[in-house]
């Protein structure tokens, strides 16, 4: 098949990407649909990327939202005048293809005959892009949304924009394939609000309490108004808070991470009670990959990661595998409408598609832990290069 994964350069895109491309036989090919904003990265795909697999659409090329540091050699690009619908050039320092935006299908198409894989470098509310690549696809797994709360409660906008529009827009093109065999459209657990007395099943209300969870409950239901009005073939998928490799260092786990090995201070909201159910991300691309195959068309699946524990004991427990001390911990006032619990029941995915985990949070929360040590270059160049993530931490922690 031919799977177009939209944020496949985003945390939970790339690994479910990489997960696919490593399934012993595979002979799936995917096409990437990523605009590159803060949180997408093309470090987190670099061994599959080469220069005849990159492709930007050339209208696009000098956008600031690509955060690229073009060179002098943009003031020499060709004017695309020409009939080919592919061109090289260089983007700092590395070898990339422009497309015509209408030639997008074009070039894409032919990428893929000598790749598994194409990136399109995006933004799905294009929708002479979205319909071109849709024309391609067998079918679509949809990670691209903005995703941090803390961000939606400084600028909702572009939650809006891209978590509802660019969902809307998707939609619109898939609606109009004529191969289109599944839509997955990956939701959060968020989507049901603050837990209390039970776990949410598949069936409860939603009730959302931030803009973040706002925009994504926006498009999971839009993705269902789809299935019931046109027939679409869709599945839903709400995992709980995912952690692991490749996360864009603003969420908890990174953040703690990369604060502890530099021996600053751990900011903790509030009480640091909160809980959380944490949830490997290469057990959500193996769960996704389930309902991708197997999943009923129009149905709404929850991933658990079955380990609920309070933020700060997934604190200690960075600190004790970093061998650092607890006294690094900042206790910081607390962020408006702060969900106390998320917790979900995913029987309905264990029963009918067999899911299960692959390993205990301790041993992941270290691998994780170790990832970090470990590849250094990968954070440290969006700890010193990205303006526009150090311009949010300091606002967003300065202000506690």
């Amino acid at each position: 098949m031919n799977i177009l994964v939209t944020g496949g350069a985003g945390f939970i895109g790339s690994n479910f990407v990489k997960h696919i491309l490593e399934r012993k036989g595979n002979r799936d090919k995917i096409i990437i649909l990523d605009a590159l904003t803060y949180a997408g990265n093309l470090d987190n795909l670099s061994e599959y990327l080469n220069k005849d697999n990159i492709i930007v659409p050339d209208e696009q090329v000098s956008l600031e939202a690509f955060r690229w540091n073009l060179e002098s050699e943009l003031a020499e690009m060709p004017s695309f005048e020409r009939d080919s619908a592919r061109l090289s050039f260089k983007l700092f320092g590395r070898d990339y293809l422009a497309a015509k935006t209408e030639q997008m299908e074009e070039a894409a198409s032919k990428s893929l005959e000598d790749s598994q894989l194409v990136f399109v470098a995006a933004n799905i509310s294009d929708q002479r892009i979205a319909k071109q690549l849709l024309k391609l696809a067998d079918v679509v797994v949809n990670f691209a949304a903005e995703t941090h709360v803390d961000r939606s409660i400084l600028n909702p906008d572009q939650f809006i924009k891209t978590d509802v529009y660019g969902t809307y827009i998707l939609l619109e093109a898939a609606r109009e394939s004529k191969k289109l065999i599944k839509f997955v459209h990956v939701s959060t657990d968020e989507v049901y609000g603050a837990a209390h007395e039970k776990s949410f099943s598949e069936s409860d209300p939603i009730n959302p309490r931030n803009p973040y969870s706002a925009s994504k409950a926006a498009a999971d239901r839009l993705v269902y108004a789809y299935n019931q009005t046109y027939g679409l073939p869709i599945n839903i998928v709400r995992p709980s808070n995912n952690f692991g490799p490749y996360q864009y260092p603003e969420k908890l786990i990174p953040v703690m991470i990369l604060k502890a090995l530099r021996e600053e201070q751990l900011p903790v909201y509030g009480n640091g009670k909160q809980i959380r159910d944490w949830l490997y991300v290469r057990d959500t691309a193996k769960a996704i990959e389930l309902v991708l195959e197997k999943g009923s068309i129009g149905e709404v699946y929850n991933i658990a990661g079955g380990n609920e524990k309070e933020n700060i004991w997934i604190v200690h427990s960075i600190l004790n595998h970093l061998n650092k001390p607890s006294s690094l911990i900042k206790y910081v006032k607390d962020r408006p409408g702060h969900d106390v619990r998320y917790s979900l029941d995913d029987s309905k995915i264990r029963k009918e598609l067999g899911y299960s985990e692959t390993a205990t949070l301790e041993e992941r929360l270290q691998e994780t832990v170790e990832w970090y040590v470990k590849n250094q270059n990968w954070w440290e160049k969006i700890l010193k290069n990205d303006q526009e993530y150090k311009e949010f931490m300091e606002k967003w922690y300065g202000e506690r």
